[in-house]
């Protein structure tokens, strides 16, 4: 797997995720309202690869864009297409309903180049934050002022599914996407490792999607990266106790699991450690497009000062928002 497919923790292991459409469908089915979802033809859900984001927008959100036409009353597609926008927030963002329309306009406006006309579009803000959901959820209520003021103003609200006061069993019905939600809402937390193993076995219940490589590699770049409170050795006995036919051989995943065992194999704990520290020092580098440290200045560090490069790198990769 390509890791500048993961250049943050949390934004882009969402988008990961819900770029497969199984997991896009299950999320529509299972948290958008029920008068929303009967209008859909889920059949029909496509992710749209062409951005609609500009430089300006880059930072706000992660492109992550379906389309889906309209179904009639008996469920037959009819004429007629809307847009499903997702877009994760692990902050309450104040700004988030102005970034939305912001983001709607951008795709109108890209229609009408293109000889179309304008269509709904539904957004969805998916938040892992560990506080209540604070932010605006509509014009009205971030502009301010009196209700008569936005009589013939825009007027645009969203809705917000803040998985962390979601109910582990009803994040989802698909497992892999069970999994992701999961992982996202414990990831911050303490009893993150406790949760670790449940989490993961998600995966391997009969679902809609498979368990694929990419998958298992995407989950363990995470968790590596995002949560420091997890040893290491700890996140790789548990992948390769449950996911040992899925790990890629050469993968990121498939490397710690070699270097653990041949920790393992060493005489004297704190080399192992040592080895270890190194391997996970220079695996973050290559996760976030640094130049790769020499192993022998990386040698020449106490076991101490090992570990504070790693605590800072892991520091640098959870402030990117």
């Amino acid at each position: 797997m390509d890791d500048s497919k993961l250049p943050t923790p949390h934004n882009n292991f969402f988008h990961y995720a819900l770029s497969h459409v199984e997991a896009a469908r299950d999320l529509i089915q299972t948290h958008l309202s029920p008068s929303l979802v009967q209008i859909l033809d889920l059949n029909s859900l496509e992710l749209k690869k062409d951005s609609f984001i500009d430089e300006d927008l880059r930072q706000s959100f992660s492109d992550l864009l379906y389309s889906v036409r309209l179904a009639g009353a008996k469920g037959e597609p009819i004429e007629g297409q809307v847009y499903l926008l997702f877009e994760h927030k692990s902050q309450s963002d104040p700004m988030t309903c102005f970034q939305l329309l912001r983001y709607i306009v951008r795709i109108w406006e890209q229609r009408l180049r293109s000889g179309l006309t304008l269509c709904p579009v539904f957004p969805l803000v998916v938040y892992h934050g560990q506080e209540n959901w604070l932010a605006p959820r509509s014009l009205e209520e971030l502009i301010g002022g009196p209700r008569a003021a936005f009589e013939y103003g825009v007027r645009m609200s969203y809705p917000v599914l803040d998985i962390a006061r979601v109910p582990d069993e009803s994040l989802a019905r698909d497992p892999f996407l069970q999994s992701v939600l999961g992982l996202l809402k414990y990831s911050r937390r303490r009893d993150f490792e406790e949760k670790l193993e449940f989490l993961l076995q998600c995966l391997l219940k009969s679902g809609t999607i498979e368990v694929r490589p990419e998958h298992v590699e995407a989950i363990f770049v995470y968790i590596s990266s995002a949560s420091p409170l997890i040893p290491i050795e700890k996140l790789t006995m548990t992948i390769e106790k449950l996911f040992h036919t899925q790990v890629e051989p050469g993968s990121i995943a498939d490397r710690f699991i070699k270097q653990g065992r041949q920790d393992g194999r060493q005489e004297g704990r704190q080399e192992g450690l040592k080895e270890g520290e190194i391997h996970l020092i220079q695996t973050l580098q290559e996760i976030f497009g640094l130049p790769i440290s020499d192993p022998a200045m990386l040698q020449d560090r106490s076991l101490e000062q090992l570990q504070a490069i790693t605590t800072e790198l892991r520091k640098q990769f959870l402030d990117r928002k």
